[in-house]
């Protein structure tokens, strides 16, 4: 199910910080990429286990992103609130 518009608006803020930004290098993607990914067209849908464990991936999602290079990346973000997103995880798609 790919939602028709994000949670967070057209101009979300990426919230960056020491834990995500390692995490997303750790599958050789880096912050400029995902954040080239919301710049570009993009698709999203809510996180698989969304309804199974509401806890803990109710605010969670997948984007399906290109960076600017043409690097197709799947991207895990959870939306804090507003239009901030925090990117979890990134990797090649």
């Amino acid at each position: 199910m790919t939602l028709r518009r994000p949670p967070w608006g057209e101009d979300p803020i990426l919230e960056w910080d020491d834990d995500n930004e390692p995490h997303c290098w750790e599958h050789r993607v880096t912050s400029f990429e995902v954040d080239e990914c919301f710049e570009n067209d993009y698709t999203v849908m809510p996180h698989p286990k969304r309804f199974s464990e509401p806890e803990r991936y109710g605010d969670r999602y997948i984007l399906l992103g290109e960076t600017n290079g043409g690097r197709k990346l799947f991207v895990v973000v959870q939306h804090v609130g507003g239009d901030v997103v925090r990117p979890i995880t990134a990797q090649n798609r």
